[in-house]
């Protein structure tokens, strides 16, 4: 449990900033003031319009500190001596098994692409004007 915490509290200061300052920003937005001009309530407001346009730079950051995470859960795992892929890698650096390094870091890699592809493809659902064309 320790070592899945000190990875969650990692980087949840950055994402609850970032969460923060794209909620401001959007409450001024023209479209919220729209929104309440036609009775929408303050709730449905915030859940809805200002919520999901908040999102958007949030999904980005957090694709984008996947490859943090996954690096830093080599550090993680040597601390707390736990057996995984990122234990399994800083064996196989420590070996100078190349081919083992080479192939760790490929799916490490491909699972960053990824998730970067899935979050692009997000974006076409949270941003309306996303269409595809």
């Amino acid at each position: 449990m320790l070592p899945s915490l000190v990875i969650a509290v990692f980087g949840l200061a950055s994402v609850s900033r970032l969460v923060r300052g794209s909620m401001i920003e959007n409450l001024d937005a023209d479209f919220v003031r729209t929104a309440r001009a036609k009775g929408i309530g303050e709730g449905r407001v915030v859940g809805l319009h200002v919520m999901r346009n908040s999102l958007i730079p949030t999904a980005t950051y957090l694709a984008t500190d996947l490859g943090f995470l996954l690096g830093g859960a080599v550090v993680i795992e040597g601390i707390f001596n736990l057996p995984g892929v990122g234990n399994l890698l800083f064996t196989a650096i420590r070996n100078h098994e190349a081919s083992l390094v080479v192939g760790i870091s490929t799916a490490l890699i491909i699972i960053f692409l990824l998730t970067s592809l899935i979050v692009d493809a997000l974006h076409a659902l949270l941003d309306p004007r996303i269409r595809r064309g």
